[in-house]
């Protein structure tokens, strides 16, 4: 594949639901001119992800899935100037004169109350930051904490009215019984507020209120970009759960493999225009439903200071000898009284995904947490049958983690989840015969005493507590290289809010990079042109080795125990996993 027949995601192929309705929807096209540097594990992004923020000179905007603001830092930078958490960096930077805004994501307030929780436990933590401030300073941080629009139809949540009043009527109970919980309670559960009664600040018992607005979807991407010109993204969050070294020692609970990118160059810009876009369309709804939320709770939210952001005057420099273009899902409300979720709208991400697979014709690498779409399995079957040399390597996380760590082992839509991906990947094997591999991570580690408690679950495989891979990552040839925070699955393709960049440059630059990738999970065993046959050879040779013995971390991924814990649910919609 040439560099000029390298996948573009243009206005005709972008997947986009009917006509693009503005400039806001139209894709950005390809940047010349920019630096790609990717970040391998948490050890890496962090700290770049750190020394950005620091480095900023006019404005930081951060957008994550999950963003802890008392997570630890780890940069040179932060540590030097005597800063040990995320309070520290953004306090010195807003007091050193930086505009900060963060677009957090909110979750489900019924059925996901914890992630919901989360989301509001730390807008608290930069509110008390906020309030340290002078009041100069404090207008420099701003913080939203956004729902997505895409929300089930009126008919169905009458429908669902019994059950989902049973769950709130539960879940208030619950809270209110508890004494100083630790991720605040009711406190931190906005969403719930009008169905609680209040003696004071605290809840003291559940009311019934009108049946629940249900938010099956969510802003999934995970970014940050300063002064409009540097960018970090790719599909690691900000908190002590997604923190990890090429190493990998830790529990396995804890362990995680993830890749972003810094980028430099025009095509910053456009990820600083994705977040102001969204930043300004979300403004008015997010102060809507906080106000639906605390009428008649007798509570407040303070929310300002809150204010748009114009749009930019200069263009940005070029950096690099990389052709970047930024790509995006975003879906719309879905129409009607029984929609089940968003619409989908512009789909630049599964449409990249679908070009990128075509376009391999020799290698196709493939990173994911996720694989669950039938229609991406087609997409590699059709290249398989078009090229008879490819080879497809795909290197998948074992076991979901909500199974494998988080007791969710009985949720029907995990089971849903693994039918599907059980489904997909067991078609691909069939068909991709010998030139297709299905790889997973495993600690280089027996199964600690602390690690027992996982067995049962699939938290280990091979003797080992299995490595979580988060990363989303496709790599054609070593052409070309697309890098985001969707997966492969009908949520990622079709519902929630997602961002990342496909990647093209001449010369070395990727294939560099994926060979130091594979030097990091195969250590010494495997040169980083290694083809499939020496991969299958080595993950079995690692299978049936002790794990202390083993050369890296890469195993067979066991499709088999994905088919035995599978279920197809049919209140499940695929695109809700």
């Amino acid at each position: 594949m040439s560099l000029s027949a390298a996948p573009v995601v243009e206005r005709r192929n972008a997947m986009l639901d009917g006509d693009p309705e503005g400039r806001d929807d139209a894709p950005f096209p390809p940047r010349e001119g920019c630096r790609v540097q990717p970040l391998v594990e948490a050890a890496e992004m962090f700290p770049a992800l750190e020394s950005l923020v620091l480095a900023a000179e006019e404005s930081v905007w951060l957008a994550f899935r999950i963003f802890d603001p008392d997570t630890r830092v780890h940069s040179e930078e932060a540590r030097a100037l005597g800063l040990a958490t995320w309070v520290d960096v953004l306090r010195h930077v807003v007091r050193r004169g930086v505009q900060v805004r963060l677009l957090l994501a909110d979750f489900e307030p019924v059925l996901a109350d914890h992630l919901h929780a989360g989301s509001w436990r730390s807008f608290h933590r930069l509110r008390e930051l906020l309030e340290e401030l002078g009041e100069a300073d404090a207008e420099r941080l701003e913080v939203m904490v956004v729902q997505h629009d895409g929300e089930v139809g009126a008919g169905w949540r009458q429908l669902l009215r019994p059950f989902i009043s049973r769950r709130v009527r539960r879940t208030v109970e619950k809270l209110v019984a508890e004494r100083d919980p630790e991720d605040g309670g009711m406190r931190t559960r906005p969403g719930l507020w009008r169905y609680a009664t209040w003696d004071g600040e605290d809840a003291s018992g559940w009311q019934a209120g009108a049946a629940p607005r249900l938010w099956p979807a969510t802003y999934h991407q995970k970014f940050a970009v300063a002064d409009r010109q540097v960018a970090v993204l790719g599909g690691i969050d900000v908190d002590e759960r997604r923190w990890d070294t090429t190493s990998h020692r830790q529990r396995a609970d804890q362990n995680w493999h993830d890749i972003s990118a810094r980028l430099e160059g025009p095509a910053a810009g456009d990820v600083a225009e994705h977040f102001r876009r969204l930043w300004n369309a979300e403004l008015p709804r997010y102060r809507r439903i906080v106000g639906e939320w605390t009428e008649g709770a007798g509570r407040k939210l303070l929310l300002d200071p809150l204010d748009a952001i114009a749009p930019a005057t200069r263009p940005v420099p070029q950096a690099g000898a990389a052709t970047v273009q930024v790509l995006r899902t975003l879906s719309k409300p879905g129409r009607g009284p029984f929609a089940m979720g968003p619409r989908p709208h512009v789909r630049e991400l599964k449409a990249a995904h679908r070009q990128m697979i075509l376009s391999a014709a020799r290698t196709l690498y493939i990173e994911a947490q996720f694989f669950r779409s039938f229609e991406a399995g087609r997409w590699v079957r059709t290249a398989l049958e078009r090229n008879p040399e490819l080879e497809v390597i795909v290197l998948i996380a074992n076991t979901p983690e909500e199974i494998a760590f988080e007791g969710q082992g009985s949720n029907p839509a995990h089971k849903h989840g693994e039918w599907l991906q059980a489904r997909t990947l067991g078609d691909l094997l069939r068909r991709g015969g010998e030139r297709l591999g299905l790889f997973t991570l495993v600690k280089q580690q027996a199964v600690r005493p602390d690690e027992r408690a996982f067995e049962a679950s699939r938290g280990t495989a091979f003797g080992a507590g299995v490595i979580h891979i988060h990363s989303k990552l496709l790599v054609a040839d070593d052409e070309s290289c697309l890098l985001s925070s969707a997966n492969i699955n009908g949520r990622s393709f079709d519902w929630d809010t997602e961002l990342g960049i496909l990647w093209r440059e001449g010369g070395d630059a990727i294939g560099a990079f994926r060979r130091r990738l594979w030097a990091q999970l195969w250590g010494d065993a495997l040169g980083g042109d290694a083809g499939l046959a020496e991969w299958r050879a080595a993950a079995g040779a690692n299978a049936r080795t002790k794990p202390e013995e083993r050369r890296g971390f890469v195993v067979p991924y066991q499709l088999a125990r994905a088919r035995r814990y599978g279920r197809p649910s049919w209140f499940v919609p695929d695109d809700l996993v």
